[in-house]
């Protein structure tokens, strides 16, 4: 596990998918707020057939990056749930794509499950389902947050030693703030914020309550259906966390699409 320092701006992203297009916007925008740090929550590759694009750019930026269940899977390490045919479809062909690429599959294969700073902890999905010390994660490791997942969570949330958790792989931009109770929380006690269509969303952090953020995708599939960048930049001298839509233009074979004709170009779950 890795250690790092607490900045004053931290920018986060992840789920990228091979989307070097959506990958570009990003860049461009954290280099314009300039933030003192900035993570990859994985995803890197995976659906889209550009996976060599996207690997080789986020390597030469050197950011601390975690690995996600589509690197892991299009490195080999495990593969996925049988009904998900399409996935496994694309893990192969980026797999193929990624072995003309010497060291790729090797560098996904090194990328850690987890970042810790002193405040906060940085993952794919979630640190209440790492695997134990030796053993190796697997797909069931890597369920969405529904409703029934996070009560599963809550207890050992309102304990853990982090006040902020960031994670990607969910692909819906979401806060949830875990407020201070007294007793065993419930979801009355989980309030959830989520930026509406298009627009950016701040919210203020309370000194008591405990945050997992989820940064939402940057190349999709979207999964609340709009089409833009998702990424969060902490300010920690603020107290604030602010949800990005970037929006970006997709190009394919030459020629120009965004909106409904960019979204055909990007699977749909």
């Amino acid at each position: 596990m890795s250690k790092g320092c607490f900045a004053m701006n931290t920018y986060f992203f992840g789920d990228i998918h091979g989307n070097y297009f959506a990958l570009e916007a990003v860049i461009q925008h954290y280099r314009q707020i300039q933030p003192d740090s900035v993570y990859c929550l994985g995803d890197l590759v995976g659906w889209l057939p550009f996976g060599d694009k996207t690997l080789t750019r986020m390597r030469s930026l050197n950011l601390p990056t975690v690995a996600g269940n589509h690197d892991l899977m299009v490195a080999g390490l495990f593969s996925d749930h049988p009904h998900q045919l399409d996935r496994m479809q694309a893990s192969a062909y980026n797999s193929g794509l990624l072995s003309t690429l010497p060291g790729a599959l090797e560098y996904l294969l090194s990328l850690p499950l987890s970042i810790e700073t002193a405040e906060m902890v940085i993952l794919h999905h979630s640190p209440f389902h790492l695997p134990g010390p030796g053993m190796t994660p697997s797909i069931t490791y890597f369920n969405y947050l529904d409703e029934a997942v996070l009560l599963g969570c809550l207890e050992a949330w309102r304990s853990f030693p982090k006040k902020l958790i960031f994670s990607g792989h969910d692909h819906i931009p979401t806060v949830y703030e875990l407020l201070e109770t007294k007793g065993m929380p419930t979801l009355k006690d989980v309030l959830i914020y989520k930026p509406d269509a298009g627009k950016s969303l701040t919210i203020s952090l309370n000194p008591g309550s405990r945050y997992w953020i989820k940064a939402g995708s940057v190349g999709g599939p979207y999964r609340d259906d709009v089409f833009a960048a998702n990424s969060v930049l902490l300010d920690s001298s603020a107290q604030t966390l602010t949800l990005f839509r970037i929006p970006y233009t997709l190009v394919h074979t030459g020629s120009a699409a965004s909106g409904s004709c960019g979204k055909s170009l990007l699977p749909k779950s």
